[in-house]
């Protein structure tokens, strides 16, 4: 006969070291409100200016000690920050509600930037726990929009290849637009071989006071695509997709001397 025997394992769980202390409460924000979804303004006399309110609650947790609105520009190279109050002095409607208020005036632009600008808010209680956050986003158009102007080429007239080795071939485009330099999304050309294969669209690089160049180096080539006029047709874009008229130059490659 075989006794079967059965062992029991009992374990005794470890209180944990890093347990939550319950009496630390997050606060809880809810019911955002913004006055505009679009702002219409203009480059000529920008002005970007609503307001943003939210519900806050403690949620049994300590006092608020700060409600914010952060507000990040298109470009997200830029940040505003503004506090929000619930003291009953406008924008703010009644004093002690629990909707915290602000306004959220944009001051001394110096080159309007439309776009969508988005912000986030949230709250802070005094033991430093920060509630949940809202984003959100706003629109700011232009109503008087003008498209970029290319002014002008900088290019040679010709390039004679190399029989060895390389060099760097720069070419540049002075760009302008009536609504400010910060206007300008992108600036581009496209490129033809003297055989009209279209060679694609090359985008160029911002090299300040309204200048744009592309950089690429020559090589020696004995196809007889790499030689004569390459076409070259400049345009720009604004920020609202408005389209400069395009702009043709060229560049004659040249055979070395043998």
């Amino acid at each position: 006969m075989m006794l079967i025997t059965g062992v029991i394992f009992l374990s005794c769980e470890k209180e944990s070291d890093n347990v939550i202390d319950p009496s630390y409460i997050s606060p809880m924000i809810s019911d955002l409100y913004k006055s505009k979804d679009s702002v219409l303004t203009t480059s000529f006399n920008p002005d970007i200016d609503l307001n943003v309110s939210v519900f806050v609650s403690s949620n049994g947790g300590s006092s608020i000690q700060e409600v914010a609105c952060k507000v990040f520009y298109p470009d997200n190279n830029g940040q505003l920050f503004f506090v929000m109050k619930d003291d009953g002095i406008q924008p703010d409607s009644v004093a002690g509600d629990g909707r915290y208020s602000c306004n959220v005036k944009f001051t001394s632009i110096t080159c309007l930037l439309v776009g969508q600008y988005t912000f986030t808010v949230y709250a802070l209680n005094t033991d430093d726990l920060i509630s949940n956050q809202i984003n959100s986003a706003f629109f700011v158009i232009n109503t008087q929009n003008f498209p970029p102007v290319i002014t002008n080429t900088d290019l040679p007239d010709s390039v004679v290849r190399p029989v060895t080795g390389q060099f760097d071939l720069t070419i540049k485009a002075t760009v302008i637009d009536t609504n400010g330099e910060c206007d300008i999304n992108e600036v581009y050309f496209d490129a033809y071989r003297p055989n009209g294969l279209y060679m694609g669209r090359v985008p160029m690089s911002n090299a300040g006071n309204n200048i744009y160049s592309y950089s690429n180096i020559v090589l020696p080539s004995g196809g007889d695509s790499s030689y004569g006029y390459f076409k070259y047709l400049f345009q720009a874009t604004d920020n609202s997709n408005a389209q400069s008229i395009v702009v043709a130059d060229s560049i004659k490659f040249v055979r070395p001397n043998p």
